[in-house]
């Protein structure tokens, strides 16, 4: 999804940049044939060009560098929005659970409010009818009573009517403390559920605050991934625009150099120092081959430096630390990919330095790249977007040791066994990591 939002972008600037490149081309051709021939060599002078185009280059570097480091901090920023997000997913379902336990307690309540006014009713007749007993009582005396104790036919039927007069008394005592005990539980009950739905909603106005917190964290994550996104699409254009002016600058060195060339072939026949040049272009030649043979041999050297590897299983890095490639050799693929795997091994721990190519004092991922395979005798693009055409793509099925696994802003080296080794990040410098410890790109067989 990144990779298609900056690309969609990209087509965006596109035809800015493709213009920009036709003007800087169309300046430097009026340069070279604007003004009339005056006899001299100005328009086949490729030093000043060169010197231009390599610190383009330089420039080239370095945006690209800032631009690997901007998306790894991109990364960075969306791996805690979706860390935040999944918290705010929590915090929402916690408020859902709260908001059904507060009707559920509310709920209660009613219930509770329905059974307390049954019995505060049921305490008022019992005391309504215990008033209306009492009453009869006052009015008719206590002859009444006497009256109907004297009435009875037998001393078992006077105790049987003294015994009904005092149960009375008795029920109407017990009746109404059953009732009242009744209203002071149910009392008890609803303060219970009251202060059980405070707390319920205590914890619900948290949960809220707490959502409207994170919704909060979570927009100036987005905002900062934003701003991201559009610091990068600037450097893709920067780096787009430079690219351009580069191969402008090269169709132009190329120009010049084989007008160059055209002029010398026509010198060369109108001087009799032809031979002199032809002598001098020999030595050149015999400097070139040697300085080339002088490079190859040095190359051997590291080849069977890392050849005694596959004996031992051990290399020797060169900040003298041991590093076992005897799984390298075990893998499967070309021998030369897994020498070539096995001496990039050499410089495990050396530092990454942004825009660097040594492989002792510093290189960044394309850096490293690029000066492995060039101390093998193999020249690769400099950068890590253009290495994702070099050479040939290959499934991660069929990798190799040797071949180059490329991810969005970053390139590796596959040594086997699912493991890459890489210049990761200033912090931890080169390291041996796991192939798929990140989404790749592609992965591309340079020998």
């Amino acid at each position: 999804m990144f990779r298609s939002f900056l690309f969609g972008k990209k087509q965006i600037a596109g035809v800015l940049v493709t213009a920009m490149a036709a003007l800087v081309f169309l300046c430097l051709h009026m340069s070279a044939y604007g003004a009339p021939d005056n006899g001299n060599d100005d328009d086949t002078d490729t030093t000043g060009l060169e010197e231009e185009r390599d610190r383009n280059q330089e420039k080239l570097d370095e945006v690209e560098a800032s631009l690997e480091e901007l998306a790894g901090e991109k990364e960075d920023v969306e791996a805690q929005i979706e860390e935040v997000t999944e918290a705010l997913v929590e915090v929402m379902a916690d408020i859902d659970e709260l908001t059904e336990q507060i009707v559920a307690k509310e709920a209660e309540i009613a219930e509770a409010q329905v059974e307390y006014d049954a019995a505060v009713a049921d305490e008022n007749a019992q005391y309504e009818a215990m008033k209306v007993r009492i009453k009869y009582m006052y009015e008719k005396g206590d002859s009444d009573y006497v009256m109907l104790l004297t009435q009875a036919g037998s001393m078992a039927d006077f105790l049987t009517k003294a015994d009904y007069i005092e149960d009375l008394y008795e029920y109407d005592r017990n009746m109404l403390a059953t009732y009242q005990e009744t209203v002071a539980r149910v009392a008890e009950l609803q303060e219970k559920l009251e202060q059980e739905k405070s707390t319920l909603l205590s914890l619900q106005s948290d949960a809220l605050a707490e959502q409207e917190y994170m919704e909060e964290i979570q927009a100036e994550l987005e905002a900062t991934a934003a701003e991201y996104a559009s610091e990068i699409l600037a450097k893709e254009g920067e780096a787009a625009e430079y690219e351009a002016i580069i191969a402008t600058q090269n169709a132009e060195i190329k120009r010049r150099q084989e007008e160059a060339a055209r002029r010398a072939a026509e010198e060369a026949r109108r001087r009799a120092e032809e031979a002199a040049r032809l002598a001098a272009q020999k030595a050149a030649e015999e400097a070139a081959q040697k300085a080339a043979e002088d490079a190859a041999k040095q190359r051997q050297e590291a080849v069977d430096q890392v050849a005694d590897a596959a004996d031992t299983g051990v290399v020797k890095t060169t900040n003298k630390v041991s590093y076992d490639v005897s799984s390298i050799y075990s893998a499967g693929g070309s021998e030369l990919g897994k020498s070539l795997a096995a001496y990039a091994c050499k410089f495990i721990g050396n530092p990454y330095v942004p825009g660097g190519t040594s492989l002792t004092d510093g290189a960044d991922c394309s850096g490293f790249v690029y000066s492995v395979y060039k101390d093998f005798g193999y020249s690769v693009p400099r950068t890590s977007f253009a290495l994702r055409s070099a050479g040939t793509e290959v499934s991660y099925e069929n990798a190799q040791p040797g071949d180059v696994i490329c991810y969005p802003g970053h390139v590796g080296i596959y040594i086997g066994n699912g493991m890459i080794v890489h210049a990761s990040t200033q912090k931890t410098g080169i390291k041996v990591s796991n192939a798929n410890y990140r989404g790749f790109i592609t992965i591309r067989r340079i020998i």
